[in-house]
Order: structure tokens, then sequence, then C-alpha cells
């Protein structure tokens, strides 16, 4: 499975060193954070230096049904710098096959004057139910998309955006007759491009809430076994997987909101908050930690570290601080790195393999327990081992392996 960037505020030259040493394969754009005239830059750029590296955009269409609320934080979606083809919307305006059908092609034709290598389709996000409105108009995005990409750009692969919140994939007869109904399409997009909404932007310390990772690896499978090709966006440390199902592609970023979908980004900001304090991403434990967390373990259990190239980044000397642009590399590179682990040839393997790498990282957890007297922080310890682990049975159990 390849990994790409999730391109989005505060980049700076982070895409292009991941690309520059190959720990990414590719960069999804965020309509909101990017000016036009800086994404035509970057990908020009990107052309130039990587022209085999993917290049997609996501319009962040799901903001369209928060642009009325005062305070919204829309960036260059709207203004005299924005893209020009997004327009805030109420559910009844898309409750009419016109509004979608005109939504669908303003946006796909803005993507098609661009040099990316796909287009990725808007939607909105279902998420409350699979069988409810918000469902039936983000299928009608979905039946609609294919048709309208061939008259704008053909030859380009569409990926449709299905995003679908935690809470509405509670219901496992819901989710087994949409999956149904979006596998059956007569006119099916080239792939998909799947968002999990979380209903908070903060990762859980067990990464998802229960039963989520399972239902959420059963989309992925089911859609990849049908014949599309599957593009998650916001993965971070759910990748290696969301890999196991044979997934095509994920992307993740470098601070909350580009690792975890929420449309709190959109929402109003809210006051407060405190700075993110520099993490590294650990294959041995499957998760990060912080970097002062790292620095007081790594001369003591020194299998904490990836022996990976991005080590370099988290000088000791220096208290194991990275630099922003080191932080986001090591990241990447540890996810592709956890992705080599977890994948195998079949999907029952490499469920095998998941199972076998958190079992590995569990007994490093507790070397370091009985090693180093610090605690470590609810964010980084090992409480993800148990409920990945629990969610990896049932995904089996629901797809039959």
């Amino acid at each position: 499975m390849n990994l790409y960037a999730q391109h989005g505020a505060q980049a700076g030259e982070k895409t292009h060193a991941g690309l520059n040493v190959g720990v990414i394969s590719g960069v999804i754009y965020g309509a909101k954070d990017i000016s036009p005239e800086r994404l035509r830059e970057d990908l020009d750029r990107i052309v130039a230096e990587h022209p085999s590296a993917a290049r997609l955009l996501d319009p962040h269409y799901a903001a369209a049904l928060m642009a009325t609320e005062p305070g919204s934080r829309l960036g260059t979606l709207v203004g005299d710098r924005a893209h020009g083809y997004f327009s805030p919307r109420v559910r009844r305006d898309l409750e009419r096959n016109s509004n979608v059908e005109n939504d669908l092609r303003a946006c796909l034709r803005y993507q098609a004057s661009l040099p990316l290598t796909g287009l990725i389709a808007p939607n909105i996000v279902i998420r409350r139910s699979l069988d409810s409105i918000e469902a039936v108009v983000a299928k009608n995005f979905i039946r609609q998309a294919a048709a309208i990409a061939r008259e704008v750009a053909p030859g380009r692969p569409l990926f449709a955006t299905l995003a679908i919140s935690q809470r509405a994939l509670g219901d496992r007869t819901e989710l087994s007759g949409f999956l149904q109904e979006i596998t059956e399409l007569e006119d099916p997009p080239a792939g998909f491009y799947l968002i999990l909404e979380k209903s908070d932007a903060m990762p859980l310390s067990s990464l998802v809430e229960t039963g989520t990772l399972a239902r959420w690896m059963l989309v992925a499978h089911t859609l990849k076994i049908s014949g599309f090709q599957v593009l998650h966006g916001y993965s971070d440390l759910v990748a290696p997987y969301l890999a196991a199902t044979g997934a095509d592609a994920a992307a993740c970023g470098w601070f909350g909101t580009l690792k975890n979908f929420s449309l709190t980004k959109f929402a109003p900001a809210r006051k407060g908050g405190q700075p993110a304090v520099a993490r590294y991403t650990s294959v041995g434990l499957m998760k990060s930690i912080r970097h002062n967390e790292l620095h007081a373990i790594r001369d003591v259990v020194p299998s904490v570290l990836n022996g990976l190239p991005g080590d370099d980044y988290y000088p000791e000397n220096q208290g194991s601080t990275p630099t922003t642009i080191g932080e986001a590399v090591q990241n990447w590179e540890a996810i592709v790195a956890m992705i080599a682990r977890c994948q195998s040839p079949t999907v029952a393997a490499s469920v095998a393999a998941c199972q076998q790498a958190l079992e590995s990282a569990e007994a490093l957890y507790a070397e370091i327990a009985l090693s180093v007297p610090q605690r470590l922080d609810e964010r980084s310890n090992s409480n993800h081992i148990q409920a990945i682990q629990a969610e990896l049975e049932e995904f089996a159990e629901l797809a039959e392996l």
C-alpha cells in the first residue's frame, strides 16, 4: 500500500522532503488550506521533480453544510482567493438532483484544469445513520460522479468520496445494505476516497472507538474485492490495519486535523488549547510517543527506536527534539515500515501479521515498564493493543476470513 501526504496548513517543505527521501509517493491537497495560485505552483513543482507522484485534491465539500454558520473556518474555499467551485448549502438544496449535478460538475471541472493524476468527487459526511436522508444524498453524489468525470476529464481516474462518521457505522444491517448498493452501481467510479469522521479531532488512546475499526476495515475490504481502488484519507496510525484489507493507498499529515478527520476543522475556532508536543512514531510499539518519552527510554530500551534514517531527526544531544519537517518525515517513514510488517499476500495472512506485530508491541511495552520509571502518557501507552486486537478479530469474523 502506498502512503501519501495529507496536505494542509503549515506545509512548508514537509511534503517535498517526504517525496525527496521516498517515504511518501503522492500528495492529497486540502482545498481549504491552500490558495489556487499556491496549489498550481506546488503541483508544477512536483510534476517537474517527481513526475510519477500521485497528485490529488480533496475539495473539502463537506464544509458546504457548515458554511452558513457564523465564524466557520472555510479558508480558501470562499473569498477573493477561493478556488471557485464551492457554494454554501443547506440539506434541502442537496435533495434536488440538479444541485448535486451542478456542484459535481463545477468541482470536477475545476480539478480537470489542474495537473492532477486523478479526480476526487465532492460529497457530504454521513453523520447519523446509513439509512437516512444524508445517506441518500451521499449515494446520489456517488451515482452521478462517474458520468460527469468522463465528460470533463476523460481518461483520468475518479475517486468517489465516501465519508462516514463513527456513529453511523454502528448498525451492521444498515452497513451491509449500504455496501451492497454502492458495490452494484450501474456507472461506478474507478475507486473510492474513504474518510472516517471522528466526533472529536483528538485521537483516542486506543486510536479508534470500540467497534469502529473492524467495520471500517470491512468497508475497505468489500470495496476492494468488488474491484474498486481504495484510497484512505486521514489515516495516520490506523494505516497498517487498513493496508491489511488490500487498500491501495492511505494518507496522513503532520498534526491532529490532518491525521484524523473531523468536521470541527471547519467549525468556529475554540478558545484555548495547548501547543502540540513533538512525537516519535515507534514501529516496535505500533504507536507514537512524546519526544521526551523517547529521550528517557532510548538508552535503556534501544529497541524502541526504529533503526531507520528518520531516527537522525531526533538527536539525543538535543533532548531528542525534532524539527517540524523531521517529525513529519519520521512519522511517514515509520508508518511505511508498519505497513510492511502488516501487509501479506492474503487478507487473512495480513490480519495475522497485524496481530503478531501487536503481540510484539505488548512485549516491548512490558520491557519499558520494567526498565524505565517514567510512566507513559495516555496517548503513548499500550491501551491500543488489546482494543485493536479485538477489532481485528471482529473484522475477520465480519469478512468471513
